[in-house]
């Protein structure tokens, strides 16, 4: 038998994101709706993370969302005016705030990567950053039941 989990978990931030949004409501409301370059500004002990990161067209990047209500609310409803439960959801109000996007890597200068589009605020916190490989990531049968079939806008990311 596997010992349990510990209770407690701490994160510390590798980077913060520079998007030049200051409020939510400048926030467009999924990283759709940016089709403006954001940052990806690492600390400097972590610039080493980014070795060969010009292989690598698309990273998925992991962000808390610091000022999200943390407030135990297990309903959510998104554009589709569905309810369903916040773990079936994209909501930013949750009981851990993490957020990930996918997004392309435009270019990296040291320890900042310039990326396509991110839609939150400007000094969020990056807690990780994982490279997107097509091979792996993409799921070609996936379905979910509240968006009809090729109603999302095309993805040229």
């Amino acid at each position: 038998m596997t010992a349990p989990a510990p209770s407690h978990i701490q994160l510390n931030p590798i980077g913060y994101l520079r998007t030049g949004f200051s409020t939510l409501a400048e926030c467009p409301a999924s990283l759709m709706g940016n089709e403006g370059t954001s940052f990806i500004e690492l600390l400097p002990q972590y610039a080493g993370g980014l070795h060969n990161s010009h292989l690598a067209s698309h990273v998925i990047v992991f962000y808390w969302l610091h000022l999200s209500n943390r407030a135990p609310r297990l309903e959510a409803s998104g554009c589709s005016g569905m309810k369903r439960g916040v773990f079936v959801s994209r909501t930013p109000n949750r009981p851990n705030p993490i957020a990930m996007s996918v997004t392309r890597v435009i270019a990296r200068e040291e320890h900042i990567l310039q990326v396509e589009g991110l839609d939150c605020i400007d000094g969020t916190a990056v807690l990780d950053i994982k490279p997107y490989v097509p091979q792996l990531d993409h799921i070609p049968d996936a379905t979910i039941g509240w968006v009809p079939p090729h109603s999302a806008p095309a993805l040229n990311r």
